[in-house]
């Protein structure tokens, strides 16, 4: 059916490719509340996500919603506080001790040393040790472990000496002129070496051979060493059966494409240090809004994010429903975007991927499908950010310059049937685009705007309706042309290497546009390196503009996170992924 934008209101939900964390809340099954002082943990927290995780497995998962199930199993040493926005101990005492490095191959270093709480355990009551550290930092070097993010993060690590006299305790070297150098020493969760390798695979490697890797120097037994770990650590067994941390939960239940469910542990090591939450969490795959909307008013989900701007009002505004629910607008850095396959034989010419810019109408996405949650984001960079380039405007709707550039493009109606066509290589072609989408509202109808909007200009869309994980194998083998997407941005400075570079590209990393210039693989490059603020906006804003020429993707809008929440609970909101944090989720105060 074509969409009519005089006709019929747009109305979306978010399609995500990135990082989640937790949101917490309570439905009927959990204990009778009356009497229950504020601060109690509730029984039952149902949390509704979008699509299948997949796996949990923070080193393999490419999903939002894996990170926001295996933050509340797996500990980082330092994270950053969510209502503070500090960065602040976990698994580790204290901040570390810093100091003067070594000079190793060539590169100064700057030393963080430091020490594991005493409490911090496994599941199974072993102690977290330093020994630990180096493991995580073995597996994801390992070559043959499909962690190429990982390795990307951790290139300016240099070395790690553990303390022979305190198990806990260990040195980690960076590049001194790394930006984000104590976030690389400390920013990612932490394995049990015992669980993920009880064969000791990894402990026949040195961890220097692993940071400067080469094959030749490997002995077989060695080369054996790295393939069979990589074989075990990558099935199933750890990514859906054997999922262990040092974390509040464990998990208990992975029905896939249904329902995950994890359990607090008994006498959790951290329970004098971080709050409690609550003693189950079911996380239920939901991918349809109207489902979601269903459970929130009958009372089996608890917890919504990402709702569609239209259920959110109609929640909100729904008098018999108003003490029955809280609503939350917490910022997000997230960038709405389509992602365009720049090296698709009709994308790669920058004139058809700016035409498509000049299709998207802007101010009818914010105020129609996002319900005015939303501002434009032109750049790569959240326009929040002290980083962003202000100076770079949305790409203006016009219908005349997209029919301007795709004619200069070659691209005419030659044969009257209403679809511009070409003369290639391999003979006539028509001006056809898949735009693969999943059934959140908000994908589906960024995908019917821009189809209605196609056929205006001579432009003939199909849209693909399927699971987020069979469109994102496909976008992983370079197989697709558009897809609406998400990008999600840490509280740190933006890290763009790992998304516009072109040694990130996929199926390796995570540029899956594909996009490729070498000036700006030079400024994303040097931007890591950096540490002066003023050069480092400078470099900042250079490369955001050449993304912007180069028209990498069309960038859309940012949006304002909506959480419905069961009024029962306490819930922290804030800027941090996701903005909302089940596992901390307690009840409030219920008269008698």
């Amino acid at each position: 059916m074509i969409f009519n934008r005089i006709q019929q209101t747009i109305l979306l939900s978010v399609l995500t490719l990135a990082l989640i964390s937790p949101l917490q809340s309570c439905g009927p099954e959990a204990a009778d509340r009356k009497g229950i002082s504020e601060g109690a943990t509730p029984e039952i927290v149902r949390v509704r996500i979008p699509a299948d995780p997949t796996r949990l497995n923070p080193m393999l998962s490419r999903s939002g919603y894996a990170s926001q199930i295996e933050n509340n199993i797996f500990m980082y040493l330092l994270d950053h506080d969510p209502e503070t926005l500090e960065f602040v101990p976990m698994l580790a005492k204290d901040h570390p001790e810093v100091g003067e490095g070594e000079v190793i191959d060539g590169h100064k270093t700057r030393a963080f040393t430091f020490e594991i709480r005493e409490l911090a355990v496994w599941s199974d009551g072993r102690p977290v040790v330093a020994d630990d550290y180096v493991f995580t930092l073995k597996a994801a070097l390992n070559p043959q472990v499909p962690a190429s993010s990982w390795r990307g993060f951790l290139q300016h690590l240099r070395k790690v000496e553990t303390d022979p006299d305190n198990k806990r305790k260990f040195t980690v070297m960076v590049d001194a002129d790394y930006m984000h150098g104590i976030e690389m020493a400390a920013g990612f969760p932490i394995y049990p070496e015992h669980i993920y390798d009880p064969r000791g695979l990894m402990r026949h490697l040195d961890l220097e051979q692993l940071f400067n890797y080469d094959e030749d120097s490997l002995d077989e037994r060695e080369k054996n060493a790295l393939a069979s770990f990589a074989e075990l650590f990558t099935s199933a067994t750890y990514s859906s059966e054997m999922v262990k941390g040092a974390g509040p939960y464990e998990l208990v239940n992975f029905e896939s494409g249904q329902q995950i469910t994890l359990e607090r542990k008994e006498d959790w090591w951290g329970e004098e240090i971080f709050p409690p939450g609550p003693s189950r969490i079911h996380y239920l795959i939901i991918p349809d809004e109207a489902v979601t909307l269903s459970g929130l008013k009958d009372g089996s989900i608890d917890i919504a994010s990402e709702l569609p701007p239209r259920y959110f009002k109609e929640l909100k505004t729904d008098e018999s429903y108003a003490d029955r629910f809280d609503f939350h607008t917490p910022p997000q850095f997230q960038l709405y975007y389509f992602a365009l396959n720049n090296e698709d034989p009709i994308l790669s010419e920058r004139k058809v991927r700016r035409a498509l810019a000049h299709m998207t109408d802007l101010d009818f996405v914010i105020d129609e499908i996002m319900g005015g949650f939303a501002v434009p984001a032109p750049a790569v960079v959240h326009p929040d950010k002290e980083e962003f380039n202000s100076s770079l405007q949305p790409i203006e709707y016009s219908i005349a310059k997209a029919d301007s550039l795709l004619t200069l493009a070659g691209w005419t109606d030659t044969d009257g049937d209403g679809i511009r066509d070409k003369e290639t290589d391999s003979g006539p072609r028509d001006l056809q685009l898949t735009i693969d989408v999943s059934s959140g509202e908000i994908g589906q109808n960024l995908a019917l705007l821009m189809k209605e909007t196609g056929e205006r200009v001579g432009v003939d869309f199909n849209i693909r309706t399927r699971e987020f994980r069979l469109i994102r194998e496909d976008m992983m083998n370079r197989d697709y042309q558009m897809t609406p997407l998400v990008l999600r941005q840490s509280l740190l400075l933006p890290d763009l290497k790992q998304n516009w570079h072109t040694d990130s590209r996929a199926p390796d990393g995570n540029n899956l546009s594909l996009y490729s210039n070498p000036v700006a693989d030079s400024l994303m490059s040097q931007i890591r390196m950096e540490d002066n603020p003023e050069t480092l906006k400078t470099l900042y804003r250079e490369v955001q503009e050449l993304i912007y020429k180069d028209q990498a993707v069309i960038m859309l809008v940012a949006p304002t996170e909506r959480v419905v929440v069961n009024s029962r609970l306490q819930l922290i909101t804030s800027a941090k992924r996701p903005g909302d944090f089940e596992g901390m989720a307690q009840l409030k105060e219920v008269e008698f």
